[in-house]
Order: structure tokens, then sequence, then C-alpha cells
């Protein structure tokens, strides 16, 4: 489990789910857009909810592991939805290809 901190509020979510805020909000940063997520947490009674965050460039977040007498939240589907988002804010790369691309020009063909 991983405690966020979030605009001067705590709470305790999964270590994926908080894993995967921390990656979006980082993609978030450098594209210098926002975005609306929600995501499970815990309450203090161990009760899982929801909490609705707005990440962004400015946003500052923190996610410290901790230990819980609770089960971990496990939510696979919204990870997922998260890593997502994050990756497709991120810049796409070049990738050099070892072999030349059937086709393609290269220099001993000019």
């Amino acid at each position: 489990m991983k405690q966020l901190t979030y605009a001067g509020k705590s709470f305790i979510t999964g270590s994926d789910i908080a894993d995967a805020v921390v990656r979006l909000t980082a993609a978030l940063g450098i594209s210098s857009e926002t975005a609306a997520v929600t995501i499970p947490v815990m309450d203090e009674n161990g009760h899982v909810t929801t909490a609705d965050l707005v990440l962004g460039p400015a946003t500052e977040i923190l996610a410290i592991a901790v230990t819980s007498d609770f089960a971990e939240i496990v939510d696979a589907d919204v990870v997922t939805l998260l890593d997502e988002r994050a990756e497709h804010l991120s810049p796409t790369r070049a990738v050099a290809s070892p072999e030349p691309i059937p086709g393609e020009w290269g220099l001993n063909e000019l």
C-alpha cells in the first residue's frame, strides 16, 4: 500500500495505483496538460471508496510506502487506464533500426 499526499491531504491506495498516478502526473507535467481521474482509496475504517483528483503540471504529489492491517487495494483496470493516458501523453521517440528497412533509401543506393 502507499499513502498519497495530494493538495495537503493524505490517503491510502494500492501501490500499483499510486505508482500509476505518479507516472501520469509526470507525463502531464511534461505535456503541460491536466486530467481528472478517479481512483480507489481506503477510508480511516478500511473501507474502499473513491477519490477524484485533478492532476496537471503544477500538481505536487507524494507517494510513500506504508503498512496496513487492511488488504491491498488492487484495481488493474484503473492502473491500465492511468498508464494508457500517461503513454498517450509521452513524446514519441525515433528508434534506430539495426537493419535497413526493405524499400527505404540507404546511402549506398544513392
